[in-house]
C-alpha cells in the first residue's frame, strides 16, 4: 500500500526563506518524494525524477530527502503517513532536530 504524503504549515513557512533557485530544487525534491512514496519507496523510480535524489533515515521518527547536500527536506514518519516538516540547509535541519 502506498504511503500518504502531507505538508505541514511549518514546511510552507520555511519555503518563504528560500531563494528562487532553492525553490526550484525543493519542487524537484517534492516531486521525487511523491514518486518515492507512491511506488512503495522504490528509490529507482524516484531517481527517474532526479538521478541524485536521496532518502536517508535519521533518528526516529525523522528522515531527510534531497537531491544535493545543501538543501534537504525533513520528513516525520507517522504510521502510514509521511509528513514534510521543514526545508533547509544542513545547519537548519541540525538545529531543528536538536530542538525536538
Amino acid at each position: 500500500m502506498p504511503l500518504s504524503f502531507y505538508i505541514l504549515h511549518s514546511f510552507k513557512k520555511s519555503l518563504k526563506k528560500l531563494s528562487s533557485e532553492q525553490m526550484k530544487i525543493t519542487i524537484i525534491i517534492l516531486e521525487a518524494l511523491q514518486v518515492y512514496f507512491s511506488s512503495n519507496c522504490n528509490l529507482e523510480e524516484a531517481k527517474k525524477i532526479s538521478p541524485r535524489f536521496f532518502y536517508k533515515q535519521l533518528r526516529r521518527p525523522f528522515s531527510e530527502a534531497g537531491i544535493e547536500k545543501n538543501l534537504r527536506i525533513i520528513i516525520r514518519h507517522d504510521k502510514e503517513e509521511r509528513i514534510a516538516i521543514k526545508v533547509g540547509n544542513h545547519d537548519q535541519i541540525k538545529r531543528f532536530l536538536g530542538s525536538v
